[in-house]
């Protein structure tokens, strides 16, 4: 009897933008002013948790999120260190992703970036390829 398989084909949606921010500052502060720079209102939400092979243990990430309803835009401010290990190992001099899902312009991209620059506290802010 032949085996029949089935091939599961998936592609991952990269359609969001990425800053890498480095600060030395606390998640709460980081949001703050971020919060503050940005007219944004980013809350504290559930931990991100990773079981991380390599280490044998779990991982958590503070996330801080806020929906804007009249642009449609998603704002997910993630930690990228925790007490155990980096997010993202090939960014360890980042310490903080800020994802925005959804349409977002180069002119506006461009603008974020920025006014995260000129923010107090916030030593880079650069925009990174998810796909590399």
């Amino acid at each position: 009897m032949k085996k029949k398989s089935h091939k599961l084909i998936y592609e991952p949606d990269y359609s969001f933008l990425l800053i890498g921010i480095s600060s030395h500052e606390n998640d709460y502060h980081i949001s703050w002013l971020i919060n503050r720079k940005l007219g944004l209102s980013l809350r504290k939400v559930r931990n991100l948790q990773i079981f991380n092979k390599k280490l044998g243990e779990n991982q958590e990430f503070s996330i801080y999120s806020f929906e804007n309803d009249e642009r449609s835009l998603l704002y997910n401010l993630i930690s990228n260190r925790c007490d155990n290990g980096f997010l993202i190992e090939e960014i360890k001099n980042i310490d903080y992703l800020l994802q925005i899902l959804g349409v977002v312009s180069e002119k506006d991209q461009e603008k974020i970036i920025n006014t995260l620059k000129e923010t107090e506290k916030i030593n880079i802010s650069f925009k990174i390829d998810p796909t590399t």
